[in-house]
């Protein structure tokens, strides 16, 4: 079992750790789902775009409540409320890459690229 603060911790931690491998898996099926789409004549680039982005903003508010339950309950809440925001900001900024991945995938047909 994982204890309170442990837990805590790691969901602090959340939108730091989850946000960036979304985008980067996303970043690596952006090099190969283009030619299904072109195959199969698909939007797979752009679904794979938006559910990240999804997941990434799941990572984003999993943060900032952990951030705002820290600040809430500790004494010294300093450290883990400002790792939490920022996690939660890093992670919507993850998104927003996303979103923008997904959305030129939508521009331009796999078979454009």
């Amino acid at each position: 079992m994982i204890s309170n603060g442990k837990r805590r911790a790691l969901e602090v931690w959340t939108g730091l750790s989850i946000a960036p491998a979304v985008w980067i898996v996303n970043t690596q099926l952006g090099q190969i789902l283009p030619y299904l789409d072109c195959q199969h004549q698909t939007a797979y680039s752009a679904i794979a775009s938006f559910a990240g982005a999804v997941a990434s903003c799941v990572a984003a508010a999993i943060s900032w409540r952990a951030a705002q339950r820290v600040s809430v309950s500790e004494p010294s809440p300093t450290e883990p409320s400002f790792v939490g925001s920022m996690s939660a900001l890093s992670a919507l900024l993850f998104a927003f890459a996303l979103l923008m991945q997904g959305a030129a995938s939508l521009v331009l047909s796999g078979c454009q690229r």
